[in-house]
């Protein structure tokens, strides 16, 4: 048994790469497996024009939905992009719902995990479009008008994608030394840049999942401890992972002298449900 967190994989019907690379990933996946999404599993494009009868029909999804009716245990923490998606992850996914801080106790280690969109680093002007009026809005929006809108939100991104990331990186690195006292490893995602920081007696480690835009990469926790993967687009798969980077002698765990509220991971992601058919 095996317990894995992934962030921002992004699904959209123009990125086909995006479901491709999530799918082989799922593949991987034993039943008796658990699996965190930790924000963004869909883009705000599809989140915002597709129905849930057509979301449940995305062949990625359509997989993780079976990786749930066959026994893995799924929990979906909302992030910036699909958090007004949450009632179809639990009535369709059949996902277990998060919410932000969540504290588990994962094979004796202790994870604080959050999306990372609401530590304080984002700009006020992105805050606004996490309105469920601007979701609603974009949804209805004409296609002509709704892409070049896109292609101009991208062009905004990119253009100060550095400087943003190491604006929020900074945020991180603060909130996790905050977590000392509480986790052994804080798990972040909303960026795209996969890091991990080894921690220290003052200072936890860090993992930002990273996005799966350009490649895979995701957090495997298992009884030989923390490894976390990136792997490059190509055929690989959760078994061959070309940058391994495993847990560097974390302290033992324990839940003394911590108000944090920690859950087993499989509290946390419920009982399996066969939902796969929901004819909605």
């Amino acid at each position: 048994m095996a317990h894995y967190f992934a962030s921002d994989i992004h699904l959209r019907d123009d990125h086909p790469e995006r479901d491709e690379r999530f799918r082989r990933f799922l593949e991987v996946l034993e039943p008796t497996d658990s699996l965190v999404i930790a924000g963004d599993l869909c883009d705000f494009w599809m989140g915002a024009r597709k129905s849930d009868r057509r979301l449940a029909e995305y062949p990625s999804l359509r997989a993780l939905a079976e990786f749930r009716s066959a026994g893995g245990s799924l929990a979906i923490l909302p992030g910036n992009h699909d958090h007004w998606l949450q009632p179809f992850y639990r009535d369709t996914m059949g996902a277990t719902l998060l919410h932000e801080p969540v504290d588990l106790v994962v094979e004796g280690l202790r994870l604080r995990l959050v999306h990372g969109h609401l530590l304080g680093a984002r700009r006020l002007w992105k805050a606004g479009m996490e309105s469920h009026a601007f979701f609603r809005a974009f949804g209805l929006l004409p296609a002509p008008f709704a892409r070049p809108l896109d292609r101009v939100l991208t062009w905004k991104n990119e253009r100060g994608l550095v400087a943003d990331e190491e604006r929020h990186l900074a945020v991180y690195r603060t909130y996790a030394a905050s977590c000392r006292d509480i986790a052994d490893l804080v798990v972040i995602g909303h960026v795209h840049r996969a890091v991990d920081e080894t921690g220290s007696r003052t200072h936890p480690r860090l993992i930002v999942l990273g996005g799966w835009q350009y490649r895979s990469s995701y957090l495997r926790i298992d009884e030989a401890g923390a490894t976390f993967r990136v792997i490059p687009d190509g055929p690989a798969t959760a078994g061959q992972a070309t940058t391994d980077t495993p847990a560097p002698g974390l302290p033992a765990a324990s839940n003394s002298g911590t108000n944090a509220r920690t859950t087993p991971l499989a509290a946390a992601c419920g009982p399996p449900r066969t939902t796969l058919d929901d004819p909605r």
